[in-house]
């Protein structure tokens, strides 16, 4: 095992924390080792309200998957995610090129640098960069690399995802002080867009849409490059909230009853049915129900909700500069908040979208058990990938002391490490840029 490329992966999200352990098999194809989901009331609204409490919840989610797959772990990569990260663009301008080669990868990679370091305020930890367009010679613009060109300058428009620095340090330090040292922090985000968007998607025109808990992660593509990476403050919790306001219950009942009884479309069968909140899981704390739930009333509030909410996804999604009609997009959603029985066809029509509407989550991972292959747990399955598949290989699996007996004489050659192969390509280069 310590010799194999094994990642633990750490999602800290808006009510949760999510630990992944995942390697590739002896067919180099991906495989989860072990998975851990566990609610946290130390995140409240996204915010870590007790940081003793946030690092007892990263310990013991770690603590489950160490038992699970019977490793002990020394590091991991960290997800972020939620109303703490955003993106805003930022222009780097090079120069001087050599005339043998004109324009280099190299070169795009420095103005991408050039862009963050004049663009990424001090409050801010960047996650993310990525080339969106190119401005030679201050006039002619390109979607693609002008890679080869020989003008006098060159201008990189970067789009740059952001964390908020308090935020990612008081992660990192949860993590940390769990036992395990936090070695990268990304945007599970933008590995949700990796992995869940083919490539086609995301050059013809796409949304994903990951409706947390308290809030909702909006990514938008076009012409192949990532647009906009914002995030709103509305999530699967104001759902819940609605019913447990509504019907005076108990935050575990109204829960229950949204995923049980909860629908968006109208002709669902037994729609006039009763609803008993004590017979649903949790139901402990009903003692009394007031009001007459029945699934056509539950369902009502549901879509007054889901109705302002549609809105406020595509009035966001439509500030995008450049897109093609957004009436034809794909809009893919995911997350725990997408599970709500007909989301899919109510933001076809509250939104008059013609375009496909889905929701998804991450599929064809060898060993990712039935239960788990959820929407909700798309970031973090998708931040373990991205750290197998994009980042240089490694091994989170803490190595066990052990006592070597040396002979006084050795006819073994002492050999030096193999050094890594350089990252290749522009994308390897912006993240060897960024530490990742």
């Amino acid at each position: 095992m310590y010799n194999e490329d094994i990642r633990l992966a750490i999602d800290v999200g808006s009510s949760k924390v999510c630990s992944v352990v995942i390697r590739r098999d002896n067919f180099n194809e991906p495989e989860i080792l072990a998975i851990n989901i566990l609610p946290s009331e130390s995140i409240h609204d996204g915010d870590v309200m007790n940081r003793s409490e946030a690092t007892a919840a990263v310990r013991t989610s770690i603590s489950e998957v160490s038992n699970q797959c019977s490793l002990g772990f020394s590091k991991a990569y960290v997800g972020f995610g939620g109303k703490h990260v955003s993106s805003y663009s930022g222009w780097g301008k090079v120069s001087g090129f050599d005339f043998a080669t004109g324009i280099t990868e190299a070169d795009i990679v420095e103005a991408v640098r050039i862009a963050a370091s004049e663009r990424v305020e001090s409050t801010d930890h960047l996650l993310y960069a990525t080339p969106t367009s190119y401005k030679v010679d201050d006039d002619t613009e390109f979607r693609k690399p002008p890679v080869g060109m020989h003008p006098d300058s060159l201008e990189v428009q970067a789009l740059l995802v952001v964390s908020d620095m308090a935020h990612y340090r008081t992660v990192f330090d949860a993590v940390s002080n769990a036992g395990v040292t936090p070695i990268h922090g990304g945007s599970t985000l933008v590995a949700e867009a990796e992995f869940l968007l083919s490539q086609y998607e995301r050059d013809a025109g796409v949304v994903l849409v990951d409706i947390g808990g308290s809030d909702t992660e909006i990514a938008v593509y076009n012409h192949g490059r990532a647009g906009l990476f914002t995030s709103l403050p509305i999530g699967g919790f104001h759902f819940t909230n609605d019913i447990a306001y509504a019907y005076e219950l108990p935050y575990e009942n109204a829960e229950a009853v949204k995923l049980a009884a909860g629908t968006l479309v109208g002709d669902a069968l037994g729609i006039d049915d009763e609803i008993d909140p004590t017979s649903l899981s949790g139901s402990e704390r009903v003692l009394d129900v007031e009001r007459s739930l029945t699934r056509v009333s539950v369902s009502n509030l549901l879509k007054e909700r889901a109705e302002e909410t549609m809105k406020m996804y595509k009035s966001r999604i439509s500030q995008v500069s450049g897109l093609p009609d957004t009436d034809f997009l794909t809009v893919v959603f995911t997350g725990g908040g997408s599970k709500l029985n007909g989301i899919t066809t109510f933001a076809k029509l509250a939104m008059g979208l013609r375009g496909r509407v889905e929701v998804r989550k991450p599929t064809g991972i060898k060993s990712l058990p039935d239960d788990v292959s959820d929407p909700a747990m798309s970031g973090a399955i998708c931040m373990a990938l991205r750290a197998l598949e994009r980042i240089d290989r490694d091994n989170h699996v803490e190595r066990k002391p052990i006592t070597i007996v040396h002979s006084s004489e050795s006819d073994e050659p002492e050999l030096e490490p193999v050094a890594a192969a350089a990252p290749s390509g522009v994308g390897a280069r912006i993240r060897a840029m960024l530490g990742r």
